[in-house]
């Protein structure tokens, strides 16, 4: 990502579930909160949310990943 950090970025948080937020959850927060041209979009079937504190640079959409990409 340090190679990468002059240019737009979105992370996708594609049906990640609450039990083990530390593996992908909280670094993806992480890094759209330190990159200024990154952006996160979780999609999620329990309809998750975007973290408030990112503002406009996080979205949600809660949908069924496996008929969404079907």
């Amino acid at each position: 990502m340090r190679e990468r950090s002059d240019r737009r970025v979105l992370l996708l948080e594609l049906g990640v579930g609450e039990m083990t937020p530390g593996i992908i959850t909280l670094p993806f927060w992480s890094m759209t909160a330190k990159l200024p041209d990154a952006h996160l979009l979780s999609v999620n079937i329990s309809g998750g949310s975007a973290p408030l504190q990112l503002g406009s640079k996080a979205g949600a959409i809660q949908a069924d990943l496996g008929a969404l990409l079907s």
